[in-house]
């Protein structure tokens, strides 16, 4: 018993040896090893982590209410990386993963045992040069705040999100900017998944089921929606169709009229309706009231990283006719993070000499970065001097 308890001390000193919490706001610049162990950071402070090539979390990661976790690329020529390979991933403040500035693709590998995002959380790259690789595929997924996916140029990598075949829990906003998102999981909640600027989803599973209050918002006339064929029909709620973008098939629409219809839009109860053909059954979308039929048109989707099938998908050349639901809130861009900009500040020094004399020195202190993108800290002396201090004169009587 008394060994057993000695095991039981030793480990819980270990794992408080190895623990990492952030009690003050921190910026850290270049190479930082953050051992094993849980990260957590206090509410109502930040931790800022630039240009460090590999981040990788060990333990539990716990961010703070009002708190924020920052970790930015900003050498061109960096390729960042983060991970978690255990544990699980808590956050109530802001996580923001920004490796815009960088041309090299990053690689964002979230795994662990869950994941629960109840503030703001966002990914972003620049998608020009490479595939990044981004991923939060723990087993228990929960989102209930914002989660943002943002590339300056899309690419033709996909976004995974949860374990293949298990649930996603989306009750918040999932944005998409210039991103390919492929489901490949249940999609449980009350949320909305939005796709911006150029974003597109592909519904690979089918045969998975997404909840009928889980709303996929077109945001803007190139996102789109692409769905495997399956052989028994499914209803999505879609808000935004309209303006040009895209609802799809990952087949070939057959569309043989009078015979066949590649598809149809029901007026009185708002149902576009797309047929594949064959054992195909139909593929219904919700997308509402109001629509004029003389506006849809059968087209190609040519969005990249979506399989491009001829004349597999539909367009409307309207506008959408009714309001965005209440549920899809504005998405958000990537946040400012502390210590990305250069710094330039004084800080005063008083002491005591030798002689007795009050010593006080003001340097301007600069933070940058120099022509290989690397940081330094440069100082140089504004005044310094030294006073004699005042003679205490005692009077007496």
């Amino acid at each position: 018993m008394l060994f057993r308890k000695y095991i039981l001390a030793v480990l819980t000193l270990i794992t408080s040896v190895m623990a990492r919490t952030i009690t003050t706001n921190t910026i850290d610049r270049g190479a930082i090893s953050l051992g094993l162990g849980d990260t957590i950071i206090e509410d109502g402070v930040y931790w800022s982590i630039i240009d460090n090539l590999a981040t990788a979390f060990a333990g539990n990661v716990d961010v703070g209410s009002g708190s924020g976790l920052y970790i930015s690329g900003l050498n061109p020529l960096l390729s960042m990386s983060v991970t978690l390979l255990s544990g699980s991933l808590t956050n109530d403040g802001i996580i923001s993963l920004n490796a815009v500035q960088s041309l090299l693709a990053p690689t964002y590998s979230l795994v662990g045992i869950s994941f629960t995002n109840n503030g703001e959380m966002y990914l972003g790259a620049d998608g020009s040069f490479g595939s990044p690789n981004i991923q939060i595929t723990a087993p228990i997924w929960n989102n209930n705040g914002l989660l943002v996916f943002y590339q300056k140029t899309r690419s033709s990598a996909s976004i995974e999100l949860g374990t293949s075949g298990l649930d996603i829990k989306n009750n918040g906003q999932i944005c998409f900017f210039n991103e390919l998102y492929t489901q490949r999981t249940n999609i449980v909640g009350t949320g909305c998944i939005t796709l911006d600027e150029n974003s597109s989803i592909f519904l690979s599973n089918t045969l998975l089921n997404i909840d009928t209050n889980q709303v996929f918002y077109l945001a803007d006339s190139a996102s789109s929606i692409q769905v495997h064929a399956i052989s028994f029909s499914k209803t999505y709620n879609v808000a935004g169709f309209g303006n040009g973008n895209k609802i799809g098939l990952d087949v070939t629409l057959v569309n043989l009229p009078p015979l066949l219809n590649g598809y149809t839009y029901d007026t009185k109860t708002g149902i576009l309706t797309l047929r594949g053909g064959g054992v195909l059954s139909p593929m219904n979308f919700n997308i509402g009231l109001g629509y004029n039929p003389s506006l849809f048109k059968i087209v190609t989707d040519d969005n990249t990283g979506i399989i491009r099938i001829p004349a597999g998908a539909v367009t409307y050349s309207g506008p959408p006719p009714n309001s965005v639901p209440s549920v899809c809130q504005p998405c958000k861009k990537l946040p400012p993070a502390p210590g990305t900009s250069a710094t330039e500040f004084t800080t005063t020094a008083t002491s005591t000499n030798s002689d007795g004399f009050t010593c006080t020195e003001v340097d301007d202190i600069i933070v940058s970065t120099d022509k290989s993108n690397s940081w330094f800290t440069s100082t140089s002396t504004i005044t310094a001097g030294c006073i004699s201090n005042p003679t205490n004169t005692i009077t007496s009587t």
